[in-house]
């Protein structure tokens, strides 16, 4: 029996259970405040502590949402988590993605324990870097060599500046809604100079300089596309494969297409960006689902279960400059031991046992059973699904969306964020923004559970 299923049993089939006064009277206008919950007690203990030291209570903004207070996670086995208060959730979270095979897998927490005795960091190689790129380029045909970092971030930044020393160009063309890292150079959003496509930085002490570089279109709109290249300075296209980062919008039929034929056409290279869907829409990814690759595709998140691993890959001859030293790529905590060792363990896992298409037949359920559920209670919730083990929950039409554009006037944050409180309330846990992560460790009977209290938080909007 799935541990995870026999801790529900034991616990009679009930997850965490909050106070329903506080759910049933919240409404969109009220501004009322009612009683904590007394469930989260020692969560709201420790987040008191942490704000003293640390800024906002957590290390990182998208952390700050947490409601009624940002929990405090005491450990997590397979697809469930228990917080300091002992309440058990089903957890759809995953980390924000990387627990494709669940937490504490015992053949990845096997590997980085047998890895530490040998050491952790040696500012330098270890016998265990060429056991993974082997394993990783043998997955994946249009990778030839890679090179490995710790964030999609930073592997992000590579990739521009790999594309800017091979076409001797400087502007990067990105998307709307799309994510690719907090840092300067590329977090930005859409501008009102140069029109249409100018973009601007999004957070406070930012460098407008670098956001200068970047031009942004709207996903799926080709004629952008076209325009951006005609300026004749880019050297990269950047974008995520599946539109993942703003709701899930997948490419309209022909569209990576023909951005990768205006890339050739103009002499831009065509960077993926897999952070996401790498090794999530199964184990070839979007690109291999899709039938289409980049010239450069940036990896994360699902590739080492929650361990810091990261990888770019793609040919040889676009790696040589960095080989040869005179593209800069450093960082002392690169292909830490542990880390690697995680990757191989991941990756051996999803390759051995390809879990691939009972985390999609599931996610498919689940995504079937919110929207009966849905239709049973007359609320407009849509989930989107286009495969794989992730889909998308918001409040609007239930047509597919196409842009952010279109997402932004199909979601309702305040409806969303009250379903989301209510799930947790029931001890189901999807990410804030209503992203699900279905991952090896979810069966049948966890799903059931997840479709009854999603039932009952709809019930009570």
């Amino acid at each position: 029996m799935n541990p995870s299923v026999g801790t529900l049993i034991a616990l009679g089939g009930t997850l965490a259970v909050r106070s329903l006064a506080r759910v049933n009277t919240h409404t969109r206008k009220q501004t009322m405040t009612l009683a904590p919950s007394p469930l989260y007690t020692r969560s709201r203990t420790e987040h008191a502590r942490r704000k003293a030291v640390i800024a906002g209570g957590v290390n990182s903004n998208v952390r700050l949402a947490g409601t009624p207070v940002p929990l405090t996670i005491a450990r997590g086995s397979g697809a469930l988590l228990w917080d300091v208060d002992d309440n058990v959730y089903i957890d759809y979270a995953a980390g924000m993605g990387p627990m494709v095979l669940g937490h504490a897998h015992p053949e990845v927490t096997n590997a980085v324990q047998q890895s530490l005795a040998t050491g952790q960091l040696f500012a330098g190689q270890n016998q265990l870097e060429a056991e993974f790129a082997e394993t990783f380029v043998g997955v994946l045909p249009w990778v030839e060599s890679i090179r490995m970092g710790m964030s999609g971030t930073e592997m992000d930044l590579l990739a521009v500046r790999i594309s800017r020393a091979t076409t001797g160009r400087t502007k990067v063309v990105r998307f709307t809604g799309h994510y690719h890292g907090w840092l300067d150079p590329l977090f930005v959003n859409m501008g009102v100079t140069p029109e249409p496509m100018g973009a601007v930085p999004l957070t406070a002490g930012q460098s407008a300089a670098a956001a200068a570089d970047v031009i942004l279109c709207d996903w799926n709109n080709i004629e952008q596309v076209d325009r951006a290249l005609e300026s004749g300075d880019v050297a990269c296209v950047l974008m995520e494969p599946v539109m993942c980062n703003s709701g899930l919008i997948e490419p309209a039929p022909g569209y990576l297409e023909a951005v990768k034929k205006l890339c050739n056409q103009h002499g831009a290279l065509f960077i993926i960006d897999e952070v996401i869907t790498g090794f999530r829409l199964g184990l070839t990814g979007a690109q291999g689902a899709l039938g289409i690759h980049g010239d450069i595709s940036i990896y994360a998140k699902a590739i080492a279960s929650g361990f810091p691993l990261a990888v770019l890959g793609t040919t040889t001859d676009l790696l040589a400059s960095v080989g040869r030293g005179e593209v800069n790529h450093s960082g002392t905590y690169n292909t830490g031991v542990s880390s690697v060792a995680a990757g191989i363990a991941t990756l051996r896992v999803l390759i051995d046992s390809d879990p691939y298409p009972e985390m999609a037949r599931l996610t498919q359920r689940l995504a079937d059973g919110l929207r009966r559920l849905a239709s049973d209670t007359d609320i407009n919730l849509a989930v989107d699904y286009i495969g794989g083990s992730l889909c998308q929950t918001r409040f609007g039409k239930s047509d597919p969306v196409t842009s952010l554009a279109d997402h932004v006037a199909n979601s309702d944050p305040d409806l969303l964020g009250r379903f989301l409180e209510a799930l947790q309330d029931h001890g189901v846990r999807p990410t804030s923004r209503g992203m699900w992560f279905v991952s090896a460790a979810h069966d049948e009977a966890l799903i059931d559970k997840t479709l009854e209290a999603a039932g009952q938080a709809l019930a009570q909007l």
